[in-house]
């Protein structure tokens, strides 16, 4: 029994060197697979709205009735009011005329441009025009007006026959011009216009309110266009002194654009509107449409004055974010969170109670570690067509993770 004893201790001996071998070996290797398991990913959490609010609230005197929209050009629409119905927009239609014949003959600030000769055909239409009492000034057989006395007389005193005189010289035909007119009507985007005629007298030429606004910023940005619709009078070889038909030229700011009326459809206006907003000169562009009060042209002139007034209290530089404001947080996998906060504040040009389209860009792969104040984003601001940047940084550093975390990590 003792020999026996003897031989068994050994072998006891050497299985349990042989497992303590292997336990070590699996600590190892565990270690070893700790080690070089990659880190957790960082991930960034938006805690900010899609939108906010700039402080205030809109004082815009609407009207029951008519269609009505203000805009801060270059920015947006402050608001609506009236619906958007296809209403007849009498003379507002010279503006698309206008617009067509300076594409085809464009014209620099100063210049005169081709003389056109007054016909005997474009007298009977003045005559027959006069008698069904229509809007134009008196033309002469062989006269001859310039390109710009033309467009004066037909934005000025709203000369019906001399915008068809310009119809007639640009296309060769009146059906060829109106063609050319729905074209760029299309072409800009004025789903809900449709033109009939050069001179807007026949109400089957509609729009609405929101279109002529569209379609004013686009006449306003050509200055031979924006030159004529502010002037109070001009005087032409035959017609003489004829007074502009926009009675609110110099109130409250107002340089144009364009009036008209028609029994069928009642007046409009598009209007633009100076204005100053921090430090900067700014424009408001707006228009009422289908205004059918009595007397009618009038009341909607008076409208815009009320609208023009209630935009320009209305605008403002507003807060979109504060500086060091909490914007997303980075989940760092290792029990920690670490704060993105906005490295300063910003604001932008809009008008009380705007609604800023809020968009946060992050960096997409971010490393292992972190540094204090590091930028990993940006917050993008947007109203219109106004935008502001802001970097966003982390308020925490991020250290590589020690090498006991790394191993006790499951």
């Amino acid at each position: 029994p003792q020999v026996y004893r003897s031989r068994r201790r050994p072998r006891l001996g050497r299985r349990a060197l042989a497992g303590a071998v292997v336990c070590v070996a699996v600590v190892a290797a565990l270690a070893v697979v700790q080690l070089l398991r990659p880190l957790p990913q960082l991930r960034a959490v938006p805690s900010v709205p899609g939108t906010v609010r700039l402080a205030g609230n809109l004082s815009i005197p609407w009207a029951s009735g008519p269609e009505q929209v203000v805009d801060l050009a270059g920015v947006g629409e402050l608001g609506s009011a009236g619906g958007e119905a296809e209403t007849p927009i009498a003379s507002v239609t010279k503006l698309m005329s206008a617009l067509l014949v300076l594409h085809d003959h464009p014209l620099r600030p100063g210049d005169s441009g081709p003389s056109i000769t007054v016909t005997a055909s474009d007298v009977a239409t003045y005559r027959s025009e006069l008698a069904a009492q229509d809007s134009v000034v008196p033309v002469r057989a062989g006269e001859q007006l310039s390109e710009l006395q033309a467009l004066e007389a037909a934005l000025v005193p709203s000369a019906d026959n001399v915008i068809e005189l310009l119809a007639r010289w640009d296309a060769g035909t009146i059906p060829a011009f109106v063609a050319k007119m729905n074209a760029e009507a299309a072409r800009l985007g004025l789903t809900h216009t449709h033109y009939s005629g050069p001179s807007g007298v026949d109400p089957r030429s509609v729009s609405t309110a929101a279109d002529q606004v569209r379609l004013a910023s686009t006449a306003m940005s050509n200055p031979v266009i924006a030159g004529i619709v502010a002037m109070t009078e001009v005087t032409l070889p035959v017609a003489g002194l004829q007074y502009n038909v926009d009675a609110d030229l110099g109130h409250d700011g107002i340089f144009g654009v364009k009036t008209g009326w028609v029994p069928a459809g009642g007046a409009s206006f598009v209007f633009a509107a100076r204005t100053t907003l921090a430090g900067q000169a700014r424009t408001v562009l707006g228009a009422v449409v289908g205004d059918t009060a009595t007397p009618a042209l009038p009341s909607a002139l008076s409208l815009a004055e009320r609208l023009v007034t209630g935009a320009d209290a209305s605008l403002a530089v507003g807060r979109v974010v504060s500086p060091g404001e909490r914007v997303a947080t980075i989940a760092t996998g290792r029990g920690t969170a670490i704060p993105v906060v906005t490295a300063r504040g910003a604001s932008l040009v809009g008008w009380r109670g705007a609604a800023v389209a809020l968009e946060l860009r992050l960096v997409r792969a971010l490393g292992t570690t972190l540094r204090r104040d590091e930028v990993v984003g940006t917050l993008v601001g947007r109203l219109g067509n106004e935008q502001v940047r802001v970097p966003l940084v982390t308020t925490t550093g991020l250290a590589s993770p020690s090498l006991g975390w790394r191993l006790s990590r499951l």
